[in-house]
């Protein structure tokens, strides 16, 4: 009961408090719903029909002009689409800038168990190759929210600008990644009090594009990759990063070549969400382009002060190459860094799903779990 009325009581401040923030409530339910639909999907069809089997079983009451299809409009406008069912009142969709226009926004959840006021921060960074992905929490990330909810963090998720791969003509780069990332920071920075969060206990998370963001919000400095001018005087210096399997270094195109495997990207395949150009030969590139990729090679910011990191990585990954990893432990042996910590996965690809590897997928969420709520307690 006392557990309860704790969690009442947050639930209600966090709400009371946040209602004058705006929100964008309406936003991207298509996008969540069209995630699921094609994973239910099994025919490949963009339709539900019998062939579909439990998909069409566990679906088949959304046929509402009963014609033996579940369409994807009956889908989007009846399905109960799978988010978190956290206790208290999610925030989502909260305004946190504006970018010519749009909204770009954050989604908000209180402390299952609620521990500390002010609360320790979780913020999360989706992945997605920096041209995809969203930040609606329900594939890998979703155990690791749940557990540090019940530590009695405040988990936060991030949307950003997205880089369109197809139009040269669109402006938005891999560092408006990082900017708009940066400045969700620093919005939570401006309203902690009324947030009830601790900023200055933030830990980073992230996978794939989101485990390099995360490593560069981790190392570079709070006035750093600035954004909108209204957020710019509020710093956050993170208490530490976890980074699953992102990339450490653009500079050097061979760190991608998946030695002894089958590669399954040229080792420029990123460049062009960087200069929004085919190649990307940093040797022979020029001063302005060198630049632009030293600014989003996170190892550039790497010193001995920086904010530690645990950095794991699948030992198979034909995505993000592991030389990444070994890479981030030769830069930190070089600079003197002892705060940067590497695990790798044995039989891991982009990811812990694979039977068979090695640690398996629960103790690598555990493993991280237990990182995070050591970097906020009162006696590491």
């Amino acid at each position: 009961m006392v557990v309860f009325r704790l969690i009442l009581a947050f639930s209600l401040l966090l709400s009371v408090s946040v209602g004058a923030l705006e929100t964008d409530d309406g936003f991207n339910r298509k996008v969540m719903a069209n995630e699921v639909f094609y994973k239910a999907d099994q025919t490949r069809d963009y339709k539900l029909t019998e062939e579909d089997g439990a998909a069409w079983t566990a679906h088949q009451a959304l046929d509402a002009d009963s014609d033996g299809v579940v369409s994807f409009q009956e889908f989007t406008d009846g399905a109960d689409l799978p988010y978190p069912e956290w206790a208290g009142a999610v925030q989502r969709n909260v305004v946190y800038k504006r970018v010519t226009g749009e909204p770009l926004l954050l989604d908000i959840y209180p402390p299952l168990v609620k521990k500390e006021n002010p609360a320790p921060v979780f913020y999360y960074v989706h992945g997605g190759g920096w041209s995809g992905g969203r930040k609606e929490i329900t594939g890998a990330e979703r155990p690791l929210f749940e557990a540090l909810s019940r530590e009695g963090f405040v988990c936060v998720s991030v949307m950003y600008r997205l880089v369109k791969m197809w139009s040269k003509d669109d402006p938005v780069l891999m560092r408006d990644c990082v900017v708009d990332c940066r400045d969700g920071l620093r919005f939570l920075k401006k309203h902690e009090k009324e947030l009830g969060l601790d900023m200055d206990r933030v830990v980073v998370f992230g996978s794939s594009a989101g485990g390099h963001l995360t490593q560069l919000l981790s190392w570079s400095g709070a006035d750093d990759f600035s954004g909108d001018p209204e957020l710019s005087s509020y710093q956050v210096v993170p208490a530490a990063g976890l980074s699953w399997f992102g990339p450490s270094d653009f500079r050097d195109t061979q760190l991608f070549v998946t030695e002894n495997l089958e590669d399954k990207f040229a080792p420029d395949h990123w460049g062009n969400r960087i200069t929004k150009t085919d190649k990307l030969d940093y040797a022979g590139a020029t001063e302005k382009v060198k630049r632009m990729v030293d600014e989003v090679s996170p190892v550039v910011y790497l010193k001995k002060a920086s904010a530690p990191l645990l950095h794991i990585h699948g030992d198979q990954d034909v995505v993000i190459s592991p030389n990444h990893a070994h890479h981030l432990v030769e830069q930190a042996e070089r600079l003197g860094v002892s705060s940067v910590r590497v695990e790798f996965v044995k039989g891991a690809g982009h990811g812990w799903w694979a039977e068979g590897i090695e640690p398996d997928r629960k103790t690598v969420e555990q493993m991280s779990i237990d990182f995070v709520v050591d970097q906020v307690s009162g006696d590491k």
